[in-house]
């Protein structure tokens, strides 16, 4: 869908009356509980039944099942670091900590990235990546997203020698990065130490479920700003994806309404759906199902279209493309 000019440039805060916006605000530590309480029970007894029925295709159903549920994490990191999962600060923090954690992920790394993402997005000093995906060996290792889990472990490791890339620039932020750095390392080898005594346990229970979860995740990411415009413009530099599966707007915290989210980031996951209510007819970006835009994303490819798209693809000078930054000591 393409935005008609006219409303190109549409105030957000007409969108909604103050009184709205107030009641869409609104946090709610019980219902990201209650949520997240589901999303436990769901793993639960995704690895338990492999456990008990102890049968290749119980254990690698269990893989699948497992990793929507970890994948989802990854959107629970990202709503606490917009303060927006639960009502106080401690409440995001620890609950952020617990998240990235489990995916090996610095969450107060990410926070600041994530942040500095959305007040610079699709501009010179966005942090996210940006490029054209030309040929099928640069989608498999977008979608396995070594880059992504690299670059953060890299910067957690430099975080302890206090070096740190151009978007960490406050001493608070500094320090809470080096914080989150001794947890995720406290858990890694809390992990390796759990492998070693119960190695077929953790295989089933951790480690194959998040590897699977990375490719999940990486799924429901791609589609936000792929195609999007290249402007600071937030009604046509994101993309939302209007799926028709429920279970899957539930186990991603309602991702795919992500232009939404960049339009009114304070509002909480679960009140996204009555935001695109409203906007959704002026956005210029949407998709239908993840599945039809991975399914246009290789067509490109192999029709080679992609290609042209590349020569026609204008990098802006400074703009990462990979998350491998340059890291500088802290002064």
């Amino acid at each position: 869908m393409t935005l008609p000019q006219e409303n190109a440039h549409l105030d957000r805060n007409d969108v909604f009356s103050s009184a709205e916006l107030r009641e869409l605000t609104r946090r709610s530590s019980g219902m990201a509980l209650r949520r997240s309480s589901v999303h436990a029970l769901l793993y639960g007894i995704a690895v338990t039944g492999a456990l008990v029925i102890d049968t290749w295709w119980a254990i690698g159903l269990s893989w699948v099942l497992g990793a929507f549920v970890i994948a989802s994490l990854h959107n629970l990191l990202h709503c606490a670091s917009h303060g927006t999962f639960m009502n106080t600060y401690r409440g995001n923090r620890i609950a952020g900590q617990v998240a990235g954690t489990f995916l090996l992920i610095n969450s107060a790394m990410y926070r600041v990235f994530h942040m500095h993402h959305h007040r610079n997005t699709h501009t010179a000093e966005d942090p996210e990546p940006d490029g054209v995906i030309t040929t099928l060996w640069q989608y498999v290792v977008a979608m396995i997203n070594v880059d992504y889990f690299i670059g953060f472990l890299r910067m957690s490791v430099a975080s302890l020698s206090h070096r740190y890339p151009y978007f960490v620039k406050t001493d608070r932020a500094r320090s809470a990065i080096r914080r989150d750095t001794w947890i995720l390392f406290l858990w890694i080898a809390c992990a390796t130490v759990l492998t070693i005594l119960w190695p077929m346990v953790m295989l089933t229970v951790y480690i194959m479920p998040t590897c699977i979860a990375w490719v999940v995740n990486n799924f429901s990411i791609m589609p936000e700003h792929y195609y999007a415009e290249r402007t600071d413009n937030p009604w046509r530099n994101t993309n939302s994806v209007y799926t028709e599966s429920k279970w899957f707007g539930f186990l991603n915290w309602n991702t795919n309404y992500h232009a939404e989210h960049h339009l009114y980031p304070g509002i909480p996951a679960w009140n996204l759906h009555e935001v695109s209510k409203r906007v959704r007819s002026h956005l210029a970006f949407t998709e239908t199902s993840y599945i039809r835009f991975h399914a246009r994303l290789l067509g490109d490819v192999i029709s080679g279209r992609a290609k042209e798209q590349e020569q026609a693809f204008v990098l802006q000078e400074g703009r990462a493309t990979s998350f491998i930054y340059p890291l500088e000591k802290a002064r």
